[in-house]
């Protein structure tokens, strides 16, 4: 009895090993599969999408959607971005670049990270360390809100005008035409889509007056490469009209 369980317990160990080692190498062949290939074609490739939506869910649930929410639609009260809009903050939505931002963040500290701009605060006495910038009164800022949402009178428009392609210099980010520029994460302004607020005159007042400089951590040190390009995979894909999805 003795010799017959310590040969049973021998084989029950062979096997145990034989499906560690086969889990290993699916493992390894799955992580090849997904990191070999161009990142930006996973979506395009039915085989690796549904690897990559599979393992980057739990990714995403376990390290971003404490602040982007389980659904991915964000937090406009903290200027947190909506992952599902079809509006894309920083690149085009392509898997390669929401990739680097997982893993380099912004305004993170790294300095393979996104922290070419942010927006000033025109309420301050100075509004924007890196470049010399007024500060604006009530009425000036109130001038740049009904130029930005189009609306108020004619004149105030037309000062907004002013401020927001010379004095205020809004155009050198948002684009003279304030469609905004994804090469430093500048919102189109055109498109009704808001990062912070609800797009009221209020809001958007709060923002010109208090400035705007949002952070997005780096997982560089805390995610594999496979988690990053997987959970990069799986943000892309929330994107309804991400033509890159």
């Amino acid at each position: 009895m003795v010799r017959g369980g310590y040969a049973l317990g021998i084989a029950a160990a062979g096997l145990a090993v034989a499906a560690l080692l086969a889990w290993h190498h699916a493992t390894v062949a799955r992580e090849t599969l997904i990191l070999r290939g161009d990142p930006d074609t996973i979506l395009s490739d039915p085989a690796r999408r549904a690897i990559a939506l599979r393992d980057g869910a739990p990714v995403f649930r376990n390290h971003c959607a404490g602040c982007h929410g389980a659904a991915g639609r964000g937090d406009p009260h903290r200027a947190v971005p909506n992952l599902t809009d079809g509006d894309f903050l920083y690149g085009a939505g392509r898997v390669g670049e929401i990739e680097q931002i997982v893993l380099h963040g912004i305004r993170a500290g790294d300095t393979r990270g996104w922290d070419l701009a942010e927006m000033p605060g025109f309420a301050k006495p100075v509004p924007y360390a890196r470049e010399p910038l007024p500060s604006l009164g009530p009425q000036q800022v109130g001038d740049l809100v009904a130029y930005v949402r189009r609306t108020g009178p004619a004149d105030a428009n037309a000062r907004g005008r002013i401020l927001f392609t010379n004095t205020a210099g809004c155009w050198d980010c948002h684009g003279s035409d304030g469609g905004g520029d994804p090469s430093i994460g500048a919102p189109n302004l055109n498109d009704r889509i808001w990062l912070r607020g609800d797009g009221s005159a209020a809001a958007i007042v709060d923002t010109i007056e208090h400035g705007l400089a949002g952070v997005c951590p780096a997982f560089a040190r805390i995610l594999t490469p496979y988690q990053a390009r997987v959970v990069a995979a799986y943000a892309a894909a929330l994107h309804p009209r991400n033509p890159h999805r």
